[in-house]
C-alpha cells in the first residue's frame, strides 16, 4: 500500500521541484516510500536532474530498490542516457550489475540504445560484468550489434574482451 508521503515525494521528484522536495525531506518523510504505482521518488524523478537524485540519495534513498519490472533507477538512467545522473548514482553506490526481470544490466540497456558515453562510464567501473548474458543469452555487445548502434563502436572492443577471453579459455581446454 502506498504511503501518503510516498505520493507527495514522488510527485515533487517527478516534477523536478527541488523546493517542495526539500520541504518534504525536512519533515522526515520516508525517502523510500512507494507511490500508488509502487515506485519510489528516486524511481520517478526527472532523470535528467542529478540534483534531485543527489538530494534524495543524501537523505537515504536506496538506489538499488527495484520496481515491479525489476528496474532500479540505474536501469532507467542508462536506457535514457543521462550521464550526469548516472555519475551521481554511482557516487552513491548504485549497483552496476543489478539485473532487471529480463537479466539485463544497465550496460545492456545503454548499449542497446546507443548511449556511448554511458557505456564508457559503466565500462570504467571495475566491477562491471562486461560479459554478462541476459536471459536470452545476449551480452551488451550483442545488443549493440543487433540494434545497429554504431555510436557504441568505440566501446565495442571493451565489450568484446570478456567474450574473447572466454573463447580463448575454451580453446585451451579443448
Amino acid at each position: 500500500m502506498a504511503e501518503p508521503s510516498g505520493n507527495e515525494l514522488a510527485s515533487a521528484a517527478a516534477k523536478g521541484d527541488l523546493v517542495q522536495l526539500t520541504n518534504l525531506l525536512q519533515k522526515n518523510v520516508n525517502v523510500n516510500a512507494q507511490n500508488g504505482f509502487g515506485r519510489t521518488a528516486l524511481q520517478v524523478m526527472k532523470l535528467g536532474n542529478p540534483e534531485i537524485a543527489r538530494r534524495l540519495l543524501s537523505n537515504g534513498a536506496n538506489p538499488n530498490l527495484k520496481d515491479s519490472t525489476g528496474f532500479a533507477v540505474i536501469h532507467d538512467v542508462a536506457r535514457e542516457g543521462f550521464l550526469d545522473t548516472l555519475q551521481t548514482l554511482l557516487e552513491f553506490k548504485a549497483d552496476v550489475n543489478i539485473e532487471d526481470n529480463d537479466g539485463n544490466l544497465p550496460l545492456h540497456l545503454a548499449a542497446q540504445e546507443g548511449h556511448v558515453r554511458v557505456v564508457e562510464l559503466l565500462l570504467a567501473c571495475s566491477e562491471c560484468k562486461v560479459g554478462h548474458q541476459n536471459k536470452r543469452g545476449a551480452t551488451a555487445y550483442d545488443l549493440a550489434r543487433l540494434y545497429r548502434r554504431a555510436a557504441v563502436a568505440g566501446a565495442e572492443i571493451a565489450l568484446q574482451q570478456p567474450r574473447n577471453r572466454q573463447q580463448r579459455v575454451q580453446h585451451r581446454d579443448e
